[in-house]
């Protein structure tokens, strides 16, 4: 778990996406301070709805899912794979240092925009509330992209392949930004597109169509993907 957590966080791409991210982040803030000063606040409330969400798409693509195909990419798969045991607590010790990861990334750009919002708009008055209301939403997103990145990690160790996984989960995670949620009803296949992969999670809302059904969902999606990674595991001798 340690090393696997390590490994992630020192990765030079790793901080590249999370300042890009923070860069872009650092321009909208400045532009909105001088020309949308009465929304700057709403605005810097929305931060996972475009920027931050899409950060954490990156990171978790193409840096932390990284790990399920690490040791075919370098050539000791077939080593590890001999050892009599411990290949099942690898696996539960990479998903836990991934998901520390995630939550590291995810304080990382709070922390980013709570203090490029308080530098930036020092000179405009917060509503009541915002840090709340904030900090409501970065836990929200928290949970959705913990979801997801398990998700993709489970994806990624049943491809044996990260450029494999990182088409399939990252199409279902984008196609959410281009679906409107006005124009869904349930239970069309486009409600489903919309909220089926933990975007909105990660953009920080919750669902308030069908939540019950949703949360169903998800525990079932990361279920199913779990079982089959441990099916072909069981097949292939990897247990």
């Amino acid at each position: 778990m340690r090393t696997d957590f390590l490994r992630i966080i020192k990765n030079p791409l790793y901080w590249l996406i999370t300042g890009f991210g923070l860069a872009v982040r650092t321009v909208l803030a400045y532009f909105d301070s001088l020309y949308r000063g009465p929304q700057f606040w709403e605005l810097a409330l929305d931060f996972w709805d475009k920027t931050g969400s899409v950060t954490i798409g990156f990171l978790i693509l193409l840096v932390m899912i990284r790990c399920f195909s690490y040791d075919i990419e370098v050539g000791v798969f077939p080593v590890v794979n001999s050892t009599a045991y411990g290949r099942l607590h690898l696996l539960l010790a990479r998903l836990t240092g991934g998901t520390l990861a995630v939550a590291l990334s995810v304080m990382l750009l709070y922390g980013g925009n709570m203090g490029i919002s308080l530098l930036l708009g020092n000179q405009i008055e917060a509503p009541y509330g915002w840090m709340g209301s904030f900090i409501y939403k970065s836990m929200i997103s928290l949970v959705g992209a913990a979801g997801f990145y398990i998700v993709s990690a489970l994806v990624c160790d049943l491809a044996k392949n990260q450029p494999i996984a990182m088409c399939l989960c990252g199409l279902t995670f984008a196609g959410s930004y281009f679906i409107n949620s006005g124009a869904v009803t349930p239970p069309d296949v486009f409600w489903l597109l919309k909220y089926g992969f933990f975007t909105e999670l990660v953009r920080g809302s919750t669902i308030q169509s069908l939540p019950q059904f949703w949360l169903c969902w998800y525990l079932l999606l990361i279920g199913m993907n779990f079982f089959f990674v441990m099916r072909k595991r069981k097949e292939n001798r990897e247990l």
